[in-house]
C-alpha cells in the first residue's frame, strides 16, 4: 500500500498546477504490483498506490480520490468485478482497468457494462499496458483542459439507481455476488442438464441481464439478445398471471416450428432465470422435468451466499464542494 510519488504537479500541456495524477494498482500477485508500479514509476508524473486485496484497496479509495484504478478480476477477498461496482459508486469520476486471467467475452460483456474503460487479459505485454493507461489518463487531462468548472458530470437519475443497486451488497444481482466455485458448480449443473437433455444451448441469466452461467452453442451477439429478452418485463403473462390469482408464473415455453424455449425463474433475493433451447422432437415432460433439478441445486447454491457486509458510504468531499 506503499505510495511512490513522482508527480511534477502541473496539468499536461498547459502547465496548470493541479493535484498529483493518481493511479491505484489492486493485485494479488506482488510480482504483477511490483512489475505494474515499476513500470508506471518509469513516467515520472503519477503517484502510484498498490493493494494486494480487495480491502485494502477499499481503504485506499475511501481515502483517496483516484485519477484511474487498475484491478486484477481475481482478489483473495472479494473480486476486481466487486471492487469496480465499488468504485462506479464512490469514485464516479475514477476509471477503471480490469486485468483478466485470461480472455473471456462473456467477462468482458460484463466488465464493460458495470463501467470499466479497458478489459486487458494475459499474459500482459507492459509496454502495451502502459500505452493503455496513458491513453485513458491522456482522456482525463482532456476533459480537464477543456471544461472550465472543475465539476463533477452530471449522472442520470436511472443510472445513480442502478450504481446504488450494484454498490449495495444486498441488491446486487447474482453474477456480482458468485466468488469462482459457486460460478464452477452452477457451470457444472448447467453442462449437466444440457448434456441430459440434449439442448442446443442452456444459459442462466441474473435480473440485471447478465449471463452467469452457459452450456452449449450460441453466437455472442445472441447471447446478448437472450439476456436481454430474457429481462424484459412481460405484461402479458404478468395479467394472465394476475387474472387466475397467482403472483406470478414461475416457468414459461415458448415453441417455434424447429425449437422450443423453456424458461424457469427462481432465486427469491437473487432472482435468475434458466433457459433451455432444445429441438422440438426432445419430450417436454423430460424437459421441464430435469430443469426443475437444476434449478433445485442452483437455488441451494444461491440460498448458501453468505449474508452481504455493508460498505461504507463515501462523505462528500468538502473542499471540493467550497471550490468557487
Amino acid at each position: 500500500m506503499a505510495s511512490q510519488n513522482g508527480s511534477n504537479g502541473t496539468n499536461g500541456s498547459t502547465g496548470t498546477p493541479h493535484r498529483p495524477e493518481r493511479i491505484l494498482i489492486v493485485a494479488k500477485d506482488e510480482a504483477l504490483r511490483d512489475e505494474l508500479c515499476d513500470t508506471l514509476q518509469s513516467v515520472t508524473h503519477y503517484v502510484v498506490n498498490r493493494a494486494g486485496t480487495f480491502e485494502e484497496a477499499l481503504s485506499e479509495i475511501l481515502l483517496t480520490p483516484f485519477d484511474l484504478v487498475v484491478t486484477e478480476t481475481e482478489l483473495p477477498d472479494l473480486s476486481g468485478i466487486d471492487l469496480l461496482a465499488v468504485v462506479g459508486g464512490l469514485r464516479p469520476e475514477s476509471r477503471v482497468i480490469v486485468i483478466d486471467d485470461d480472455l473471456s467475452a462473456r467477462s468482458a460483456v460484463a466488465i464493460y457494462r458495470l463501467g470499466a474503460v479497458d478489459y486487458l487479459y494475459k499474459p500482459l505485454n507492459m509496454a502495451f499496458v502502459l500505452m493503455q493507461i496513458e491513453k485513458q489518463m491522456a482522456v482525463l487531462r482532456s476533459v480537464r483542459n477543456y471544461v472550465p468548472v472543475p465539476e463533477a458530470p452530471s449522472i442520470p437519475q436511472e443510472d445513480l439507481a442502478d450504481r446504488a443497486k450494484r454498490i449495495d451488497p444486498r441488491t446486487r444481482p447474482v453474477a456480482l455476488v458468485l466468488n469462482r466455485q459457486q460460478f464452477m458448480q452452477i457451470n457444472a449443473e448447467l453442462i449437466n442438464l444440457h448434456n441430459q437433455v440434449q439442448a442446443s444451448f442452456v444459459g442462466l441469466v441474473d435480473a440485471d441481464g447478465n449471463m452467469v452461467g452457459a452450456a452449449g452453442t450460441l453466437e455472442e451477439f445472441d447471447l446478448q439478445l437472450l439476456t436481454h429478452a430474457l429481462n424484459i418485463d412481460h405484461r402479458a403473462q404478468q395479467s394472465l398471471a394476475n387474472i387466475l390469482e397467482e403472483k406470478k408464473f414461475h416457468s414459461s415455453f415458448f415453441e417455434g416450428e424447429h425449437s422450443g424455449v423453456y424458461i424457469t425463474e427462481f432465486g427469491g433475493a437473487y432472482g435468475v432465470s434458466l433457459a433451455v433451447i432444445c429441438a422440438n422432437a426432445t419430450k417436454a415432460g423430460s424437459i421441464w422435468h430435469y430443469s426443475k433439478r437444476t434449478a433445485a441445486a442452483i437455488d441451494a447454491i444461491l440460498k448458501a451466499i453468505p449474508q452481504p457486509r455493508l460498505f461504507p458510504r463515501l462523505m462528500p468531499d468538502v473542499s471540493t464542494e467550497n471550490r468557487t
